[in-house]
């Protein structure tokens, strides 16, 4: 009893534990915290050591809740900051090493930059320090000393790069020159954090190329953001939508940005998932990063150019995505191709009555499964823990996410079978199943497919089902009210987009910071420009969403909630 109860102390996270000035995400007003014993809504046969609140009822606390029982996160002595535990760092491998294979295919090389950015370099480019200066941290001190010049910590490389392009490149022949690092940056938020979705430091890889063509930064442009939509739909059975973004919503600094938007259907509000942008020649002509001219100095002639320059990044919040998107009252539910852990074998059926020489032939069988999935490439351990019911094992592995469950005892071991259980299914009569032992090493990774491409359908058609299509301006609000993004047509004007956003707030008489948790009160800002676009525009004719605009249509854009 004693381990047992060092165990579930282990599992709730305390109060003295989390930051003292850390707000926990919330879709709602802020309230005090509530301790677990404290909770006033539990799950009907929620396991001690499980999730105690319904995703539907209170999303803030559920997503505390799966992310720290879960064993996702841990919480760290500074605001906004948290420590990745072991299961979702793995989940970070596994996308840095489907992506960094991707992208050594267009011959981008890993190099690292340091995390300080001179005052100097940060600054020289006004457009794109605007984007970043309320979230810059600054080091002013070194020891006791006051620095002479206080240094930024990154919140992207752009100005720490650059300069070392500039030097680095000093002919059309040292082009492309394409590198990618796999670091963190800092951007020192105000708003309510949020483990994965908004934190104060996170990791991404952040790829810096320059070209000596528009068209060749182009084509990168959409290969890399393709990458970026594989990632989130083919890795984490998570659907997005691939497009570009306004005016509005652009990188500062860049000529155009690509990205993919995500939805998180519990609050029906959109979420970036990834950009690649465009940079131009905005940057290569403040750093002075310039070639001659080939064709130039084909004719006689000794033109120089500027290069054409491209960024590109995808981040953790990727995995709080996933999060939010899949799981469940029962806690996580990963898809299987990023789980550290794919199949977990709980042997059951041992009891007090059971001789030493039948738990060891039971213990030798179960090894031998064990085995024979390893050597077919599935990611597998065995909970062969004493003191702990098969039951009480069960619900921890569900709630850890682990896509797969395998039980094996004395009557399976009879019939030649085990029993399987898939965590994706909300039916635990459905989940379950039998496969003959001979079977496992062609059934189980089929099987561990099925789940994610399964897990991939329900998502996209949820997704589907949310992205309302509209002409209507009165029907713009209730949509989003609905939990849903909307796609209208709409003229791309930067302040018609202003006003769209505040057209679009709920706002409560005296009151205009109002947020209910089931439809937040934020105005819709826009998503993106989707690159499929649905017919019905006739431009010229087709009239803005935005019943104050007097333009036309120029295409349907995405708007939304969004975080």
């Amino acid at each position: 009893m004693a381990e047992a109860a060092d165990k579930l102390k282990d599992l709730v996270v305390s109060e003295d534990q989390k930051p003292k000035k850390e707000k926990k995400p919330k879709e709602k007003k802020e309230k005090k915290e509530a301790k677990p014993q404290q909770q006033k809504k539990k799950i009907e046969g929620a396991a001690l050591i499980g999730i105690d609140v319904a995703k539907e009822d209170d999303l803030g606390e559920w997503y505390q809740q799966v992310i720290t029982k879960g064993q996702m996160i841990s919480y760290y002595d500074v605001a906004g900051c948290y420590i990745l535990e072991p299961a979702s760092y793995a989940i970070w491998e596994s996308i840095k090493d489907w992506f960094d294979t991707q992208i050594k295919t267009l011959k981008v090389r890993n190099a690292y930059f340091p995390i300080f950015i001179s005052a100097d370099n940060l600054q020289r480019e006004k457009e794109h320090i605007e984007g970043f200066a309320a979230e810059v941290a600054w080091v002013t001190k070194g020891g006791k000393s006051e620095l002479e010049k206080p240094v930024a910590v990154r919140p992207t490389s752009e100005t720490a790069m650059y300069p070392y392009f500039a030097r680095k490149i000093q002919s059309h022949r040292d082009l492309p020159l394409k590198l990618n690092q796999w670091n963190n940056v800092v951007r020192w938020e105000f708003k309510h954090p949020m483990p994965f979705i908004r934190s104060r430091e996170f990791l991404w890889q952040e790829g810096h190329t320059a070209h000596l063509t528009k068209e060749e930064a182009g084509a990168e442009v959409m290969q890399i953001l393709d990458w970026y939509a594989d990632v989130y739909q083919k890795l984490l059975a998570v659907p997005v939508v691939k497009g570009t973004k306004t005016e509005n919503e652009k990188f500062p600094g860049a000529d155009y940005t690509t990205t993919i938007e995500g939805f998180i259907p519990a609050t029906g509000r959109g979420i970036q998932a990834a950009t690649s942008h465009c940079l131009g020649q905005h940057f290569s002509k403040m750093f002075n990063i310039v070639v001659e001219d080939p064709a130039a100095k084909e004719a006689g002639k000794a033109d120089k150019i500027h290069v054409w320059q491209n960024s590109w990044g995808l981040t953790t919040r990727s995995i709080g995505v996933m999060i939010l998107t899949h799981g469940d009252n029962r806690g996580l539910v990963t898809p299987p191709r990023v789980a550290e852990i794919q199949v977990i074998i709980v042997p059951v059926g041992v009891t007090a009555k059971t001789t030493p020489e039948a738990k060891e032939d039971l213990y030798g069988k179960v090894k031998q499964i064990h085995d024979d999935l390893l050597s077919v490439g599935v990611r597998v351990e065995t909970d062969y823990r004493e003191g702990y019911s098969p039951g009480w094992k069960f619900n921890d592995w569900e709630m850890k996410g682990i896509p797969l469950r395998i039980e094996f005892g004395p009557k399976d071991a009879e019939k030649g079978v085990v029993t399987t259980s898939r965590r994706d299914l909300p039916s635990k009569e459905l989940a379950r199943g039998e496969t003959a032992v001979t079977d496992l090493k062609e059934a189980i990774p089929k099987l561990l497919d099925t789940i994610q491409n399964d897990m991939f359908e329900r998502a996209d058609k949820e997704y589907r089902a949310h992205r309302k299509q509209i002409t209507n301006w009165d029907d713009f609000v209730p949509a989003l009210n609905g939990k849903n993004v909307v796609l209208v047509p709409h003229c791309e004007g930067e302040k018609c987009e202003d006003q769209v956003k505040e057209l679009s707030a709920r706002k409560e008489e005296g009151d205009t910071t109002t947020e209910d948790a089931k439809a937040p009160a934020m105005g819709a800002k826009s998503l993106c420009i989707p690159f499929e676009q649905p017919e019905g525009i006739v431009k010229g004719e087709t009239k803005c969403i935005n019943p104050n605009c007097t333009a036309t249509a120029k295409a349907w854009v995405l708007f939304g909630r969004s975080y």
